[in-house]
């Protein structure tokens, strides 16, 4: 698991995104709302490439734009998939990485990965060139700043510890153990689309950043992120909504050939299908 330690001396706030699953104009409203709130530090925290394609595009702003970028599950898809041992997207991925030593194993794992829509518009859309830029990424990021310290992942900080943490069945001492390890006051992951915080004791939260690039709720098309603010030495966090020309978006999309189970579940506020 790689891991960096990044040290933060002012006291502006904080921006962390993540599920931008190729959605460009939506990840750019949170981008650009995040710098008028004066958030230097901007973290993505994985699944960047997805459902809407456009892999290249995005990679573009967020190296760009964020300070730091997390791998999430489908960097990790796309990553294997550009192995230097394969040198192509349509040859056969490693058996070790779907944990299986023999053929019908590795062929069960690629039937998968082909049948997942969202890494299958990944991957049409992204360039061989720029895996050098996407093997850069990281698993997890301290954040220290004079208020406090962060712990920023895709899904766990803990690879023995796998799985999205979901907010209906968190396990807050896990948790509290994984602050007291690091040291921080809050964890933030990325792999889950809803936005939420929960409050633990002494100060300490762990919270989810939400989707920058699809809708959490069915009557709104607004898309999320998490900004952190200190305040009397401490950091709080606080989910915030970004709109965007949604519609203009899903007409795009539909000129490029774009199957309207995408394109509705867009305008409709609600995620894209997994398969």
């Amino acid at each position: 698991m790689a891991f960096v330690q990044l040290n933060y001396l002012n006291h502006r706030p904080l921006a962390f995104f993540a599920g931008a699953e190729g959605n460009v104009p939506a990840l750019k409203a949170c981008l650009q709302q995040a710098k008028r709130q004066s958030a230097s530090i901007r973290l993505f925290l994985g699944n960047a490439f997805g459902a809407f394609g456009h892999s290249d595009e995005t990679l573009f702003q967020l190296e760009t734009q964020c300070t730091w970028l997390v791998r999430g599950q489908h960097e990790r898809l796309l990553l294997q998939r550009f192995s230097p041992r394969r040198g192509s997207l349509n040859n056969q991925p490693d058996d070790s990485f779907f944990g299986q030593s023999h053929e019908n194993g590795a062929e069960t794992a690629w039937q998968w990965l082909d049948n997942d829509t969202r890494l299958r518009r990944a991957q049409s859309s992204f360039s061989y060139h720029n895996i050098g830029h996407l093997s850069q990424w990281t698993d997890l990021i301290r954040l220290q700043t004079p208020n406090g310290a962060i712990l920023a992942c895709h899904d766990s900080p803990d690879y023995l510890f796998p799985g999205t943490l979901n907010q209906r069945n968190l396990d807050k001492n896990q948790i509290l153990q994984w602050l007291d390890q690091y040291h921080c006051q809050g964890l933030i992951i990325g792999s889950d689309h809803q936005p939420w915080i929960e409050h633990l004791p002494e100060g300490r939260f762990v919270a989810s950043c939400g989707a920058s690039g699809f809708a959490s709720h069915p009557l709104y098309a607004d898309v999320h992120y998490l900004l952190i603010e200190p305040f009397r030495g401490k950091l709080i966090p606080r989910i915030e909504r970004a709109t965007y020309d949604v519609k203009n978006w899903a007409d795009q999309l539909h000129t490029e050939g774009v199957s309207s189970l995408l394109t509705y579940p867009l305008l409709k506020g609600l995620p894209p299908p997994d398969n």
